[in-house]
């Protein structure tokens, strides 16, 4: 696979400006808290933070991760498709996963305060890609390699701590629909290849 050209991927760049730029404004203003994180008792009075949540850190750790493997995958998959479709994984998987937090916290009875981040989404970028090119080689290992190892992770330290590793299943969740995502992208461009060659 041809290195990828960072400078020609603004799809990916908007979505790192976005969470950077919140990213700030919550760590300069904590108030904005209550207007970006999930909180999943205030939901119903706040159902904007259904998407907010997504583009939203507190943790300098946290975001660091996440836009991490959203700059090395993003790029990726931007280029391997268009930005269009980055957006759409990027927004499908962080709303389920957001969905997918309500049910959780209900089950468990969660108590603790709002939640933050963008894994769910940025995880669902990373599972899109490595469906839509398993074998490609990221950072010395496949992508699908890299999809197996967020997801074992991920279980272990949901089934360790399930009230602070909240998000387990939001993350979970953002990777099968990413997998989806791209195996259904994977199908399409090879369609699309094999009518070329036919046409």
């Amino acid at each position: 696979m041809k290195s990828v050209k960072f400078s020609r991927s603004p799809a990916t760049w908007t979505l790192l400006l976005i969470n950077i730029i919140v990213f700030v404004a919550l760590n300069v203003s904590p108030g904005l808290a209550g207007v970006f994180l999930l909180d999943p008792d205030l939901v119903a009075e706040k159902p904007w933070s259904l998407l907010t949540v997504f583009f939203s850190h507190e943790l300098l750790v946290h975001i660091l991760l996440n836009m991490l493997l959203l700059f090395i995958f993003g790029t990726r998959l931007e280029k391997e498709t268009n930005g269009r479709i980055l957006h759409s994984v990027y927004v499908l998987c962080g709303f389920l996963g957001s969905l997918s937090i309500l049910a959780y916290v209900a089950f468990i009875g969660y108590e603790g305060g709002p939640i933050a981040g963008a894994s769910a989404a940025a995880f669902g970028v990373v599972a899109a890609f490595a469906a839509l090119q398993p074998d490609a080689l990221v950072l010395k290992s496949k992508a699908i390699h890299w999809v197996i190892a967020l997801f074992v992770v991920n279980v272990l330290l949901t089934v360790q701590n399930p009230q602070v590793s909240v998000g387990g299943p939001a993350h979970a969740l953002g990777i099968v629909v990413g997998l989806v995502f791209g195996y259904l992208l994977r199908k399409k461009y090879s369609t699309l290849g094999t009518k070329s060659k036919n046409a």
